[in-house]
């Protein structure tokens, strides 16, 4: 709650002059400039939680994330890293029904172009399947391949549902992983957050979305162990500082 709390308090602070901006863009109609906007608006929120936490941001390869026709997989943990995902990735969500709860959060993601994947029903799937074919033709969404907040640095098991979209319908998949947010439980100042890009994976690739899922999985779980060791040698040599 007090996250959200902030975030609306940012929204009409300093994050206003986005706002402003964002809201004309789009009574005039010009959806990619109000898009930019809002996603520019995001960094108000990361550069806040950096400055109030004195946290480090380290970004230890150079991710370049396709500009469209892709879904970025990336490990989710807790609510405070959608600033930094926002702040590195720079692209929309492709967000569960979940984030409707989170007021104006949700009303930000979706000016910024995030879509929000129903898959309570078959109809609503194939609508938000059909949305997300149009909307990768401009653009790559960051997915939550785990399904949840994990409240943990341990990459679960994949699930299968946009896996198998990926593999059904030969959408390219690009790999970011994450590593110390869960350090906040423990840190409250001086943490270290690091992102390290895994590339392209392509599922035609493979034989089967069961055999393109256990890559991933894999995949993931083998250099997230590299990330966290190296991230929190980062943080324990900073707090030597």
């Amino acid at each position: 709650m007090k996250v959200y709390l902030r975030i609306t308090l940012l929204v009409f602070g300093k994050a206003s002059p986005y706002l402003v901006r964002g809201l004309y863009r789009s009574l005039t109609g010009n959806k990619e400039a109000r898009i930019r906007e809002f996603l520019e608006g995001t960094k108000i929120w990361a550069e806040d939680v950096l400055n109030i936490t004195k946290t480090k941001l380290m970004v230890f390869n150079e991710i370049n994330v396709p500009e469209k026709g892709h879904m970025i997989f990336l490990n989710h943990v807790n609510e405070m890293d959608f600033p930094y995902d926002c702040y590195v990735i720079r692209k929309p969500f492709l967000a569960n029904q979940v984030i409707k709860k989170a007021w104006f959060a949700y009303w930000w993601m979706v000016a910024m172009g995030s879509q929000v994947f129903d898959n309570s029903k078959a109809r609503s799937v194939a609508v938000s399947v059909k949305n997300l074919i149009e909307g990768l033709k401009t653009t790559s969404y960051i997915v939550y391949p785990e399904g949840k907040n994990t409240y943990s640095e341990e990459i679960l098991p994949l699930k299968k549902g946009m896996v198998k979209i990926a593999f059904e319908l030969k959408i390219p998949v690009f790999v970011a992983l994450k590593s110390g947010i869960t350090t906040y439980q423990n840190y409250q100042m001086g943490n270290v957050v690091g992102y390290l890009g895994l590339g392209v994976h392509d599922p035609t690739d493979f034989s089967s979305w069961e055999e393109f899922q256990t890559y991933l999985n894999n995949l993931m779980q083998s250099k997230k162990q590299e990330l966290d060791a190296i991230t929190e040698a980062e943080r324990v040599k900073l707090s030597k500082v």
